[in-house]
């Protein structure tokens, strides 16, 4: 009988040890989470189709990492609802200095899974002409045969980096314009009915 109590204090001794040594691992690990690394600011906005009968929003936030106060990186975190009815979408343009890195998107949520297919959505564009303010955009749901896809929503993220050829400073300002929707008038489509311009830092 003495043997057996031994016995049993001995592993409960082990599995005393055990849950001790696991709990000072996780609070140990759970020290070295850092929350927010080098944000130096995030932007919320939000922009919504108010000038048409279209019932197309993005909403989201922006947020700017970097060190001493210099923008390096910029990541864009959008809440997309497009009109079953809009041909247009949203369309977020990039300023110049900066990069398209990655896009993540679940445009469109709501579709059948052979129409849901994020990357046939979500569409990247250059452009390097020196009478806009940007060089690259993203559209989200936009069909220029002008036929509605049936709209839907999703969550679009998208990773910008700072350009290694273009220098930035403390001072320097950025605008990232998002728009939304789409209309016709007199016969002439229109692209981006609504607009928000976010600026940074």
């Amino acid at each position: 009988m003495k043997i057996k109590s031994k016995y049993i204090i001995s592993h409960f001794v082990i599995i005393i040890c055990i849950l001790l040594f696991s709990g000072c691992y996780r609070s140990s690990n759970s020290n070295k989470v850092v929350v927010n690394e080098n944000i130096i600011k995030s932007v919320d906005f939000s922009v919504r189709t108010e000038s048409t009968n279209m019932n197309t929003s993005a909403k989201g936030t922006i947020f700017i990492r970097g060190t001493e106060q210099i923008p390096e990186s910029i990541q864009i975190v959008t809440y997309v609802d497009i009109d079953p009815d809009d041909w247009g979408g949203v369309i977020i343009y990039i300023p110049k200095k900066w990069n398209v890195s990655s896009i993540t998107s679940s445009y469109p949520e709501n579709k059948h899974e052979a129409e849901a297919i994020p990357k046939d959505h979500v569409a990247k564009f250059n452009t390097k002409s020196e009478k806009y303010d940007w060089y690259s955009y993203i559209e989200i749901g936009t069909e220029y045969s002008y036929i509605p896809t049936g709209g839907g929503t999703g969550t679009v993220i998208i990773e910008l980096v700072a350009d290694k050829d273009e220098e930035i400073s403390e001072t320097d300002k950025f605008n990232i314009t998002v728009s939304v929707g789409s209309n016709e008038k007199d016969g002439v489509k229109i692209l981006g009915t609504d607009s928000t311009h976010i600026e940074i830092p």
